[in-house]
């Protein structure tokens, strides 16, 4: 990455104190959006995501964020100057400073061309770390990067990619950085969101796929542990980590048929959203 946004102009990062602006004290809501096919596919729903997160932190939003037109035109603009033409991701940084906001965007690139598909089954277990259902942060992945990050960090030196986190009912919610989905014959079945499970903009097109396939979706909030060994396939879907297909819940293991076949529909889904 040679170029990035600060506030409301793209700059050589060389000309930017980057360490200076990282390492600041100062309060930071951070957010990854997916590009590819040429396009930012889920830009607009992304950019509402953000601000509702500022809102909700009482964040006052960077000027930029008032003409929603500049904002995708300069952001585009710095892939281009990068030369990011395949995928990748684009972060967005806001700092508190003081009664303002200011804006660092920065950018990464990937060598595939498709949304994210894991091709090697993760291995999952139930994690002892509880969410509180009535919080209403928990729909917020910032506010649930902390349980995030000690979730994973205790998975160090297991055979176990990732883990289920439940809520003080032991009901699913969500794995770490990603939302669940099982499936059992003709359904797709996901934590409601009243169980405390995160939200982001993935979740909502991953049901409207599924349901495109003829698959009846369900949102639940009586999702046990022990349901997910009777599943017939698990799947992890977020905008940073693309489908992952699960391989096995501790000792029992699936297949991945349907996941792939959502991650296909929804990869056209994004390509055809790009070239407009």
């Amino acid at each position: 990455m040679d170029f990035l946004i600060y506030n409301s102009a793209i700059k050589n990062k060389e000309d930017v104190n980057l360490s200076e602006i990282l390492y600041k004290e100062a309060f930071s809501l951070n957010h990854k959006i997916w590009y590819g096919f040429g396009g930012i596919p889920l830009f607009k729903e992304n950019i509402c995501l953000l601000e509702s997160q500022a809102e909700a932190l009482n964040l006052p939003l960077p000027q930029l964020f008032r003409n929603k037109r500049e904002l995708f035109r300069i952001t585009k603009r710095m892939l281009n100057k990068n030369k990011f033409y395949r995928s990748g991701y684009i972060h967005f940084h806001i700092y508190r400073e003081n009664m303002n906001s200011e804006l660092l965007i920065t950018s990464s690139a990937s060598r595939d061309f498709d949304f994210p598909f894991s091709d090697h089954g993760k291995l999952i277990t139930i994690s002892p770390q509880k969410k509180h259902s009535e919080n209403g942060f928990n729909q917020f992945g910032f506010f649930n990067e902390t349980l995030w990050q000690t979730t994973l960090s205790q998975l160090k030196e297991t055979h176990y990619h990732n883990a289920v986190l439940t809520n003080e009912k032991e009901v699913v919610c969500e794995c770490a950085f990603s939302n669940i989905f099982l499936i059992q014959k003709n359904e797709l079945i996901t934590p409601l969101l009243k169980t405390g499970c995160f939200s982001d903009v993935l979740r909502q097109f991953v049901l409207e796929t599924a349901r495109s396939l003829k698959l009846k979706t369900v949102e639940s909030d009586s999702i046990q542990p022990n349901d997910l060994k009777n599943m017939d396939e698990i799947f992890l879907a977020s905008e940073q980590a693309g489908i992952e297909w699960v391989l096995g819940v501790e000792n029992k293991r699936f297949l991945h048929r349907h996941s792939q076949q959502i991650h296909e529909k929804l990869n056209e889904f994004l390509k055809e959203r790009s070239s407009h």
